[in-house]
Parts: C-alpha cells; sequence; structure tokens
C-alpha cells in the first residue's frame, strides 16, 4: 500500500494526529500491518494484528475489534475509489 494511502487510513481509523512526519520506515511498518488488518478472514484475526499498538485501548474507550473495523471500512471505500 502506498504511504499516503496508509497515512490517510491510519489517520481515519486510529489516530487523525499522525502524519508524514512519523518517518517512511513507520508508515512502511504501519501499512504492512494494515494489509493485514484488510486481508484478514474476520475481525478476530484483524484485530489480532493490531492487539499490540495500544496497551491502553480500554483507557481510550477502544479495542483492538472496533479500530480493526474502522480500519476495514474505510480501506474498503479509499481503495475502491
Amino acid at each position: 500500500m502506498q504511504q499516503d494511502l496508509a497515512i490517510e487510513i491510519y489517520q481515519h481509523a486510529v489516530d487523525p494526529t499522525m502524519g508524514e512526519e512519523q518517518g517512511a520506515q513507520w508508515w512502511a511498518d504501519v501499512s504492512t500491518e494494515l494489509d493485514a488488518v484488510i486481508a484478514a478472514q474476520d475481525i478476530a484475526t484483524a484485530a489480532r494484528v493490531i492487539a499490540w499498538w495500544h496497551d491502553d485501548w480500554r483507557m481510550v474507550g477502544q479495542n483492538p475489534k472496533r479500530v480493526a473495523g474502522r480500519i476495514r471500512r474505510h480501506a474498503a471505500r479509499v481503495l475502491t475509489a
């Protein structure tokens, strides 16, 4: 996935404050995981890919399944446009 698409999906689904300043390698790593979330057989599998992203999902009122669902929904819109 191209970096600009990874940034758009991540900003929309996870954290709108993250951008190019994270660096190319950081975004390459995130892109690999976004691809895995998008390609996952189901939400539970997708959630396992990103479960480690934040140890404090509950503190921010989120969990990996919700975020994985948002990633997959937004990616479907972005990647098919």
